[in-house]
């Protein structure tokens, strides 16, 4: 089984190197039942496409329909030793577009999938968008009833979409959708793919048997708030006027 891993860091030197060195034992433990090329971009101040416009970047170079599977990826994780085994013992069924693993956050301790449950109403994306508008919004959200939420866990099976970071995308996604060509700098990544899978008849498989572990935020954790809420509310812009209208 051939896997390509896709991932991108900015100014995390050291996440970075503990993500290839956790890539590197999997696939290790998987011997021959898996070949694995990863690739990695490096953004910088200078020089910084931002996340998807970084992996578009390395998937220009490559011809990602050679793959199995393609994960795109943050470093500021760790891939559990199974995890590429449990890949490889996969039945992914042909019509799957994206397999969302469990993605363990050692900050809440909790898996942050299924992401999205359901697709977003307009209503809802217009609401989200206004919180994003008004940064102070945002700020009395997360300090009050985000820290009262309730997680809950779920089976394995169909959702909406994934957590952004960290997804593995199908051959059969680049066959019928083509590769990435998200042009917002951050965030609702996963919006986008969910609705590149929606109109292909393509789905989001839950798999919480393949896992990874979250150590947070190593790069958009050292954004300012402003500059977060602004990148958060051109993205549902995007989002908005794409898939929406």
């Amino acid at each position: 089984m051939k896997i390509a891993i896709f991932c991108v860091t900015y100014n995390s030197d050291k996440e970075c190197n503990q993500y290839l060195a956790s890539i590197k034992r999997a696939a290790q433990n998987a011997g021959d039942k898996v070949c694995v090329d990863t690739y990695v971009a490096s953004n910088t101040k200078d020089d910084n496409p931002g996340y998807f416009g970084a992996i578009k970047r390395l998937m220009e170079k490559v011809d990602v329909t050679a793959y199995d599977y393609s994960v795109i990826s943050n470093v500021d994780l760790t891939m559990d030793e199974d995890f590429f085994l449990q890949l490889a013992d996969y039945d992914c069924a042909e019509d799957t577009g994206w397999i969302a693993p469990q993605i363990w956050s050692q900050l809440e301790k909790r898996d942050r999938n299924p992401k999205i449950l359901c697709r977003y109403s307009l209503r809802k994306l217009q609401i989200l968008k206004t919180f994003y508008q008004f940064p102070f919004l945002d700020a009395l959200y997360t300090r009050t009833f985000y820290r009262k939420k309730k997680f809950e866990s779920h089976p394995a099976g169909q959702i909406y979409a994934g957590h952004g970071s960290f997804i593995i995308l199908t051959k059969k996604y680049f066959e019928a959708c083509g590769k990435v060509d998200y042009p917002v700098f951050l965030f609702c990544e996963e919006i986008y793919l969910a609705e590149q899978c929606w109109k292909a008849c393509l789905k989001v498989q839950y798999v919480p048997t393949i896992k990874v572990c979250d150590s947070e935020h190593a790069s958009t954790g050292q954004m300012k708030h402003s500059f977060y809420c602004r990148c958060n509310y051109e993205a549902m812009q995007y989002i908005i006027r794409t898939f929406y209208q």
